[in-house]
């Protein structure tokens, strides 16, 4: 879902959108009416094959319903960013289009998406609802105390354990209480080597490992942990506190997790995928979107709150995907009412709704019968899921943070301590570009 590309592209795309965004737009209130006769409404999604079969499902019943639009998909995912911005930036943009939270604060700051906030007001929809949404899953689709679209999904990340490997060792499964040290102390006893022995024992050789109790490539996100242990990487007046006692201290717990016994080395993961080795009983422990289908493909696995700081802080990154509507679309008012039909129709098909109204254990079984035993720690992971503080200067930041700070501690063992302090000036020059 999160669809990179070459970074210097990407600014002279969005440079341009801009300039173009500037020349049209706004919140256009009156400018068509309703139509005399159904328009079509265009719609950019990244869906693959599969997931845009299941999408024109839920398309083919929000039209047959609706008498003032046709909804027409266009499903792209090749360079799906690149492609859009060169559609808006040329005036052929779709008049709705799926999003990512980066983009989305982008696009907001930048004018290129349609102010509905006056729409969403004077709204009884049910996905029109502000205050049914989670704090967190609007925050990259505001600004200026404006709304310029809806998310459709906010996924947590949570920890998939394998329970037959847990049951094995002896080892008790995750509850809410888990901090740091429970799943170190848990990890230790999940890794073993071919001779059944386990990190710190008398002969273990790191060499011969056949299990590992975690892994790590990257991902899960460095920041998950600095937020869990009381610290930050971006606050709102730009400052990088990537120096601060507590940041310091996640990102060498990080490291070490990187680096240690407990986790895959990085060319395992890359020889045998990273995914892949818990699917195949390689790796216990695996943490993943609360979307994932680890828990409902996988025997014995399921999903668990992902554990709390050293001093029992929880906080996990979300990811929110949602839509926009182009701010120069000739249909203003007819796509903010298929921008509101058809998120309310993803909020019923994808896991997690960002509604606090749909996450209700009851109406989740419903929706999601086969991630049933993995329900109550999604829905409880909600109330902790952030997304990453994003702007329009968040791309070149995040671009720094990754190739002078994590890759290095990732795929060249670095010590986070040698990076912090030639880091921290590049990130937070990057905000004042």
């Amino acid at each position: 879902m999160n669809k990179r590309f070459s970074f210097m592209t990407a600014l002279m795309l969005a440079s341009s959108l801009t300039m173009a965004a500037c020349s049209g737009g706004g919140s256009g209130k009156g400018d068509e009416g309703k139509p005399d006769k159904k328009v079509e409404i265009r719609l950019a999604t990244w869906a693959g094959a599969d997931e845009a079969k299941e999408l024109q499902k839920l398309i083919d019943d929000i039209n047959a319903k609706s008498t003032t639009y046709t909804l027409i998909q266009d499903s792209n995912p090749a360079e799906y960013d690149t492609r859009l911005i060169t559609q808006l930036t040329g005036g052929t943009g779709p008049d709705l289009f799926w999003i990512n939270a980066q983009r989305a604060a982008q696009f907001a700051a930048q004018g290129a998406m349609l102010d509905i906030t006056d729409r969403l007001n004077e709204s009884d929809h049910p996905a029109g609802q502000l205050d049914d949404y989670y704090e967190a899953s609007l925050q990259p689709f505001t600004n200026k105390d404006k709304v310029y679209g809806l998310p459709w999904l906010q996924q947590p990340v949570m920890l998939y354990v394998n329970k037959g490997m847990f049951d094995e060792a002896g080892v008790t499964y995750p509850d809410e209480n888990w901090t740091w040290d429970d799943m170190i102390a848990a990890a230790t006893k999940l890794t073993k080597d071919a001779n059944g022995n386990h990190p710190g024992d008398a002969g273990f050789d790191d060499k011969s490992t056949q299990q590992w109790g975690f892994t790590l490539n990257g991902w899960p996100p460095s920041q998950m942990f600095i937020w869990q242990n009381g610290g930050d990487v971006l606050t709102e007046d730009g400052a990088s506190p990537i120096d601060s006692k507590e940041a310091v201290e996640a990102l060498n717990f990080y490291a070490d997790l990187v680096n240690g016994p407990l986790t895959p080395p990085q060319q395992i993961i890359r020889d045998r995928g990273f995914d892949k080795m818990f699917r195949d009983g390689q790796v216990a422990m695996f943490m993943g979107g609360a979307a994932d289908d680890l828990d409902s493909t996988i025997e014995n696995v399921q999903a668990f709150m992902v554990p709390a700081g050293p001093t029992g802080i929880h906080a996990t990154f979300g990811d929110i995907l949602g839509m926009g509507i182009n701010a120069k679309t000739k249909h203003k008012d007819t796509a903010v009412d298929a921008l509101l039909d058809l998120t309310d129709a993803i909020h019923h098909w994808k896991i997690m709704p960002p509604r606090a109204s749909l996450a209700d254990l009851e109406t989740l079984q419903k929706l999601h019968p086969k991630k049933t035993h993995s329900l109550e720690a999604i829905i409880a992971s909600m109330e902790y899921a952030r997304p990453y503080r994003y702007s329009e200067q968040y791309p070149d930041w995040d671009n720094i943070y990754w190739t002078q700070l994590m890759d290095p501690i990732v795929n060249a063992g670095a010590d986070p301590d040698d990076l912090i302090a030639s880091v921290k000036p590049l990130l937070e020059a990057a905000l004042k570009k």
